[in-house]
């Protein structure tokens, strides 16, 4: 149906779960691979415009299937790593008043904050399905149920800092300055 509009936007999210990909084999769909190959490949008639939005978390996966090539670029989105920038996120995206921001704000102010925008998004959906006095708390908890709201402290600082080092020389868009 994308294809009727004159422009049009397709998301597939979680590419590697529409393939049932499963890291231990490592195995998943190849009949489904090659559907989406195809329809990934595939120009929009004349007059048309098709912009298609892949999201995974694993674009090494993606790289080995021979998937990534399928697409024009790629947009590295990293995760929410400081309580500033999770303010930042939470005014953008406007789902919490003024008030509640400045309450959050007084918890994660300086803190360390490990989150990707995806499950931020998640997270902001639950608490707000609770009446309106109860949605900062609950955002919060959530917040530290998932783990995503540390207290910072050295040590936990320079193990992330070690661990953030060795991955990101690995990684070939970030080798030599490139973005």
């Amino acid at each position: 149906d994308a294809y009727k509009s004159q422009l049009s936007c397709v998301v597939v999210d979680d590419i590697e779960r529409l393939l049932d990909y499963v890291p231990i084999g490592p195995r998943f769909s190849n009949l489904v691979l090659q559907a989406l190959l195809v329809l990934l490949k595939k120009a929009p008639p004349q007059g048309r415009k098709l912009l298609i939005i892949g999201t995974t978390s694993r674009k090494d996966v993606l790289q080995e299937m021979e998937m990534l090539n399928a697409f024009s670029t790629t947009i590295h989105v990293p995760n929410i790593a400081t309580g500033e920038q999770l303010l930042e996120a939470l005014e953008l995206l406007g789902n919490f008043k003024d008030k509640e921001r400045t309450t959050i704000a007084q918890q994660v102010k300086g803190k360390k904050v490990w989150i990707g925008i995806k499950k931020l998004l998640m997270l902001i959906e639950m608490s707000l399905q609770m009446d309106p006095e109860y949605r900062v708390r609950k955002f919060l908890a959530l917040l530290r149920e998932e783990g995503a709201s540390e207290r910072p402290s050295k040590e936990v600082g320079c193990i992330v800092g070690l661990l953030s080092l060795s991955c990101f020389a690995k990684l070939p868009c970030h080798n030599a300055g490139k973005t």
